[in-house]
């Protein structure tokens, strides 16, 4: 458990020291539901609930988004073990116009035990849009590209993505926010010639602060 939280933790305390001058910060703390799969004849699907948090800091065109959640997660097969799941992304974004900014940024997920599913770090290079549907509410989508992922139990990938559809609803000045989000990754993982894909589902519903 240790070995995921200090990674969440130490992120999530670095952005809020960095973002101390942003014009915008907002804090959010979620409930989290996934689905993990790798695509094998020994492997099924399981499923994990947990908590998360994040924080976002904007400065002019620049947006700094920074998540973390741990989960505890129940194997299809009874000849799996239960394990736990953390995952940490940092994502940077550079806004081109009102509604539409570029991203890069970076994610490893952790499993304890070791090996119960592999470990995975990526490195993301995708696009951003917000829009305002209302005083009260906004939609927001993300696409990424997921280059050359590495995994603790050795393999590769050619193919690797992800995209991710949120809706919040809140207050008028916008400091209190209901919000929900559901992300879909997959990663077409290669092992020793044999196609091992992995396929995550994520949802996501909490509330977020702003200041």
């Amino acid at each position: 458990m240790m070995r995921g939280t200090v990674p969440v933790t130490g992120a999530l305390l670095l952005l809020l020291v960095g973002g101390a001058q942003a014009q915008t910060v907002r804090f959010r703390l979620d409930a989290v539901g996934l689905t993990y799969q790798e695509i094998s004849e020994d492997r099924g699907a399981a499923l994990g609930q947990g908590l998360g948090a994040g924080i976002e800091l904007r400065l002019g065109r620049f947006r700094l988004d920074g998540r973390g959640f741990s989960a505890k997660v129940d194997p299809a097969r009874d000849t799996q073990v239960a394990y736990d799941f953390h995952q940490v992304d940092v994502r940077v974004g550079y806004f081109l116009t009102e509604f539409l900014a570029l991203e890069v940024g970076g994610g490893r997920r952790y499993v304890v035990p070791d090996f119960a599913a592999p470990e995975v770090g990526v490195f993301r290079v995708g696009v951003f849009s917000e829009n305002q549907l209302h005083r009260l509410a906004n939609v927001w989508v993300r696409g990424a590209y997921l280059a050359d992922p590495r995994f603790s139990t050795g393999g590769s990938a050619n193919l690797a993505f992800e995209f991710s559809l949120g809706v919040g609803l809140g207050s008028s000045t916008g400091r209190f926010r209901v919000q929900a989000e559901y992300e879909f990754q997959r990663i077409d993982r290669v092992v020793q010639g044999a196609d091992v894909p992995m396929q995550l589902s994520l949802a996501r519903a909490g509330i977020a602060l702003a200041f």
